[in-house]
């Protein structure tokens, strides 16, 4: 929002009330801007007091209310995003006169409040309104929509991964016949009579997806749908934007539903049309009937949410831009951290954007983003193998992961340790303390198995949810021979993480076959690089070399509009155009991530 402060017409002194113990001290700015369909559009810019700013977050609740003597004017309430400086702008179209306006703010939970109140007076003007430069299609907050009554809603789902299978149970409006579900599109079976419930069948590794619900009546007529997102990333909200079919029109306008999962704590859900904001709500279900005339003439259908936590989630419809809905597109944004080797292998710096070029299925792409990642946090796991094999050398490899995460991680950075035996457990969560790494090193006595192909699943586990650098380092002295998990599947989940793996096969002999093949495909599929030293004394060089990699990566990003289904695998090729040189990416992806 582009902050545009205005002189005041005419301002009474504030009366700050509230929360009884703390109200929020505010202060509320007045000026007509032009004239409006009721009379003048005036500017209302609302600015929370700096004391009380780390109260508030980035958004409020905001209620504007214009009073004439008892009488209510115009009453508005919303939800808005604060600038830095905590304030924020609306915009009001109010009939000429002297009025009282109220201005109450309260925190998205509702812990903290207080109010403004002064005597304004809306001008008469000639000239007619129109919005500041720079001003967003969000400039004017608009009202609240409340959450739909009698809507399809399917029930909170367990917090269940693995094998199995998971019940799911949705309530249906009055005069429902019969519900519908769907995984991803494909139909799963139908229910004629309540309780409106599916079982998903779960398995080992559980990509993202979706079931939906959909209700028709008696004749078939559409009653309303609802979808849940299972297997979303951690930190991340699931949430689906549906489309009504367009034999439910009714009254020159189309049912528009989003539904979010994961979270009963909403702080705002916000539904666009290209770039115009048609609905925001602060509690589901979400559901509005917009006329049909403004989707015909969209592109896109957009839908995101904050939770209180700060957790986000967005989704993507693709429209047909003037004749109805085209289909549903999952728009996958598709990051690609891409290391340049010349002839010798030294990585080469310097590159620009039109240095490179992206295709998707042998389909050149359109990149919308180019950088380096030099600049970005880090998040770097470490797994170790800690099986019976390793117990002879397990000294040296503590103060070699040591020597490396103290070299490499600077500020911001964060380091994961994990360990796997005959299971792969967590022993370090994210942390910016390089010292935990090495303290429950020394801890660790090795013994059992190697389970490592559990290992790389859930170490990847690990970065749902995380941006910036990201990197795998994987130190194992030997094949699998304990994981639960087979290497198609884990190999899979590399894929659809496409996180750079750096596998270290330490003291792996040439005959090794086997295990070096393994290794040699987790750091090609992944964008990384396999190492096999002969003992513990080349381990620095080896940590010297992944720290040059990660320091010498591009990142290049583009959202796939790709029609494969789910399941199948997407192919990525990146090319430069100087010659000679040899580009280190990910090899493909399945969606999902």
């Amino acid at each position: 929002m582009t902050k545009w402060l205005l002189p005041i017409l005419l301002l009474a002194p504030s009366a700050m009330v509230g929360a009884v113990d703390a109200p929020l001290a505010l202060l509320a700015e007045v000026e007509g801007l032009g004239r409006g369909a009721e009379g003048t559009v005036m500017g209302i810019v609302v600015q929370i007091a700096p004391e009380d700013r780390d109260r508030t977050g980035d958004l409020i609740r905001i209620v504007v209310t214009l009073l004439e003597g008892d009488d209510i004017v115009d009453r508005h309430a919303a939800v808005v995003p604060l600038e830095d400086d905590g304030s924020t702008i609306l915009y009001r179209d109010w009939p000429v006169g002297m009025y009282e306006l109220r201005v109450g703010i309260g925190t998205m939970d509702g812990s903290d409040s207080g109010i403004w109140i002064g005597d304004i007076e809306v001008p008469e003007m000639e000239n007619p309104f129109s919005a500041p430069e720079g001003a967003g299609p969000d400039a004017v907050a608009l009202d609240l929509t409340p959450p739909a009554r009698g809507a399809v809603r399917f029930h909170p789902p367990p917090d269940i991964g693995g094998i199995g299978g998971l019940q799911l149970e949705v309530d249906a409006p009055e005069g429902t016949r019969s519900v519908e579900f769907f995984q991803d599109g494909e139909s799963m079976g139908r229910r004629n009579r309540p309780p409106w419930t599916i079982s998903v069948p779960l398995g080992q590794i559980v990509r993202r997806t979706t079931i939906r619900a959909v209700a028709v009546d008696s004749k078939g007529n559409y009653l309303g749908e609802d979808a849940v997102v299972l297997n979303n990333p951690t930190g991340q909200v699931g949430i689906e934007v549906l489309l009504a079919p367009e034999s439910s029109i009714a009254d020159g306008k189309r049912r528009i539903t989003v539904s979010i999962t994961g979270t009963a704590d909403i702080e705002q859900v916000t539904l666009n049309l290209d770039d115009r904001t048609v609905a925001r709500w602060a509690a589901c279900p979400c559901v509005i009937d917009v006329p049909v005339s403004e989707i015909a003439r969209s592109t896109i259908l957009s839908a995101d949410v904050v939770d209180a936590e700060g957790n986000r989630g967005d989704t993507v419809l693709t429209l047909a831009g003037g004749s109805g809905f085209v289909g549903t597109v999952r728009v996958e944004l598709v990051e690609l951290p891409v290391v340049v080797l010349d002839k010798q292998g030294v990585p080469v710096l310097g590159l620009e954007r039109e240095s490179f070029e992206v295709f998707e299925d042998d389909e050149p792409v359109v990149t919308e983003g180019f950088g380096t990642t030099a600049d970005l946090p880090l998040s770097l796991a470490i797994a170790v193998d800690t099986s019976g094999s390793m117990i002879e050398s397990f000294d040296s490899v503590r103060r070699a992961v040591a020597g490396f995460t103290e070299a490499l991680l600077e500020e911001d950075d964060e380091v994961a340790l994990i360990r796997f035996s005959w299971d792969a457990e967590l022993e370090v969560a994210w942390t910016e303390d390089v010292r935990k790494i090495t303290g429950n090193l020394d801890r660790v006595q090795p013994d059992g198995g190697t389970s490592l192909h559990d290992a790389v699943v859930r170490s990847l586990e690990e970065f749902r949810g995380r941006r910036g650098r990201q990197a795998l380092v994987l130190l194992t002295d030997g094949e699998d021979t304990t994981s639960r998990t087979g290497w198609k599947i884990a190999e899979r989940f590399a894929h659809t993480m496409r996180i750079p793996i750096f596998p270290i096969g330490l003291g792996l002999g040439k005959l090794d076959f086997s295990s070096r093949k393994t290794l040699k495909s987790l750091a090609g599929e992944t964008g990384g690089e396999a190492f096999f030293p002969n003992g513990v004394a080349e381990l620095p060089a080896v940590y010297d070399r992944i720290a040059e990699l990660l320091r010498s990566q591009y990142l290049l990003w583009y959202r796939s509009g790709s029609d494969k289904p789910p399941e199948e695998f997407r192919e990525i090729r990146v090319e430069v155009a100087e010659s000679g040189l040899e580009v280190q990416t990910i090899r493909g992806y399945y969606p999902g991530k």
